[in-house]
């Protein structure tokens, strides 16, 4: 639990197995990790709800790069589902921290994952995994393909960029830090993936957060 006025510890990155899969393209890995008012994070998402219609064409700019890696790889990208939204004008739904991640992956077209950090277990670190390697997906097993690049910790594979998120670290009603992933794709800018990177500081700064933000380049 975070004492008041002390922010949360910050994740150490590693960076990637010795031996990068060429087919990836997959260059950098960005973690911010905050604590904020959840009430208080499920009020700015909604009071930036206006901005998204504004960020629609840059984001779908932005969502064509993954779209294009996931195909390659034999993957659907989430991310052009989630752009309907915008032009269909439906309100975010779920809990606070699933809202703040859908806002943030639509306002950039770029994607990310929110998990409980407090679940994770040591140093995260980037890798890519070996045939067969599996973990416990929210409604089954997840097996990965050779060289998927993946999130590990002391626990294993905690998150898997073409398959999302694992059962364990999932967000609750009890969780109080929470972790943001923003993940890279071939063909994204440098200077857009910092982007998204300072959107989803803002937001949980402006939630009460006090956010603290960690990033590994992989090349």
């Amino acid at each position: 639990m975070t004492q008041p006025g002390v922010g949360p510890s910050v994740p150490t990155l590693l960076g990637r197995q010795p031996r990068p899969p060429a087919h990836t393209g997959f260059d950098r890995v960005a973690v911010v990790v905050a604590a904020p008012d959840m009430k208080r994070l499920e009020i700015t998402v909604a009071d930036h709800h206006g901005d998204l219609a504004k960020a629609a064409e840059y984001a779908r700019e932005n969502a064509k790069c993954y779209s294009d890696w996931f195909a390659r790889n034999g993957h659907a990208s989430p991310l052009p589902g989630q752009l309907e939204t915008v032009t269909d004008g439906r309100p975010l739904r779920g809990p606070a921290p699933v809202r703040a991640l859908l806002h943030c992956e639509l306002s950039h077209g770029v994607l990310m994952g929110v998990q409980d950090f407090d679940t994770v277990r040591g140093a995260i670190r980037v890798e890519y995994a070996a045939e067969g390697d599996e973990f416990a997906g929210f409604r089954s097993t997840v097996t990965c393909r050779d060289g998927d690049p993946v999130l590990r910790d002391d626990g294993g594979i905690f998150a898997s960029v073409f398959h999302g998120p694992d059962a364990r670290t999932g967000v609750t009603r009890r969780t109080e830090q929470l972790l943001f992933l923003i993940f890279d794709a071939p063909g994204l800018s440098s200077e857009r993936f910092e982007r998204a990177v300072h959107g989803v500081s803002a937001l949980l700064d402006e939630a009460g957060g006090t956010p603290r933000v960690e990033s590994v380049d992989l090349t």
